[in-house]
């Protein structure tokens, strides 16, 4: 299963092909889900499928120099152990880099992919405090963001981050919030967006 986590047992992934009668379902019933309206032990999820990840924007997740690597039950649970541990115990230092800080770990859902780069093991961490989902009632179900999709807004400030770990250290070696822009709305994602996270619904 290539989500290890448990939110979406309660979101019932529905295909438009199992939907009988045809109808298209559109982007105007958006719903937004919330890290916050699940238990701690639902926001994880192991990406572990040999496939392309990518973000809305097209870009590639692993760069030409980052193999995929299919991380172990032990390894997901490390990399989960040691970024939390982060979050709780050097994340909110006083002589923090960051301008702004992110939110704390329980409000945050986690994507988790494995790879190798020169003969070292890492885990890529996804962040997101939210993200969209379209009830379609006409096979009563919610058809929910695509797996290869990583939920991710460029300009929504720390609703999204992104954190590298090192698995051979055991440490976080990289952290990094969205850019913030004033401008942005927590919830709102743009077509392009929501073409590339629901791709069963473009036209």
């Amino acid at each position: 299963m290539a989500w290890k986590a448990i939110p979406f047992v309660t979101l019932v992934l529905c295909l438009l092909l199992s939907c009988s009668n045809g109808k298209k379902t559109s982007f105007k019933d958006i719903q937004i889900t919330w890290a916050t309206d699940f238990s701690e032990d639902g926001l994880d999820f192991l990406l572990n499928n040999d496939t392309s990840y990518y973000y809305p924007d097209s870009t590639l997740v692993l760069k030409d120099d980052m193999h995929f690597y299919a991380l172990s039950d032990a390894e997901y649970s490390l990399a989960k152990g040691v970024l939390k541990h982060y979050f709780d115990y050097h994340l909110y230092d006083r002589d923090n880099y960051m301008s702004e800080e992110p939110y704390r770990f329980r409000k945050y859902f986690r994507q988790y992919i494995g790879y190798k780069m020169r003969d070292s093991l890492y885990a890529y961490v996804n962040l997101y405090t939210h993200f969209p989902s379209i009830p379609d009632p006409e096979c009563l179900c919610t058809i929910t963001p695509s797996r290869n999709v990583l939920v991710y807004e460029d300009n929504g400030g720390r609703n999204f981050a992104t954190a590298v770990i090192s698995l051979d250290k055991k440490r976080v070696v990289y952290f990094k919030l969205s850019k913030a822009d004033p401008n942005y709305v927590s919830g709102h994602f743009s077509e392009k967006e929501l073409n590339a996270l629901f791709p069963s619904l473009r036209e």
